[in-house]
């Protein structure tokens, strides 16, 4: 391991609408950026999949059942705080907003959203 390794960059995108991760993630596979895409459908697979090891950026819905994304975010900012978190919501609310960003998510984006525009906030983040 190592190396040349070190340069792809994972993404785990969760969210229970799969026509959802699934548009997110053929815009990632096809991108200049070296990323590794893994998807999920609930919180807990989520969880599942961290165990696997870091991910450099995780796209979270927050509306789930089980754990909701809001949860998803606060047990992965214990674990793994140097993970970026975008949360996107399709019921937004300042309350919400205000609990995502105290519980350390790096961006808050409502439903309907650009696939470009978080294709681009992916990309600002995982590069910083």
């Amino acid at each position: 391991m190592g190396g040349a390794m070190g340069d792809i960059k994972r993404l785990l995108i969760v969210d229970d609408e799969e026509t959802l991760t699934f548009s997110l993630y053929q815009s990632f596979i096809n991108s200049p950026i070296d990323c590794e895409v893994v998807t999920a459908a609930s919180g807990e697979e989520a969880l599942e999949k961290l165990e696997t090891g870091p991910f450099d950026l995780v796209i979270t819905d927050i509306a789930m059942p089980g754990i909701d994304g809001l949860e998803l975010l606060e047990r992965i900012k214990q674990k793994m705080p140097q993970t970026r978190v975008i949360v996107i919501t399709a019921y937004g609310s300042d309350e919400r907003e205000e609990t995502a960003y105290r519980l350390g998510a790096d961006k808050y984006i409502e439903k309907p959203f650009d696939i470009k525009e978080i294709k681009n906030l992916v990309f600002k983040l995982i590069e910083e």
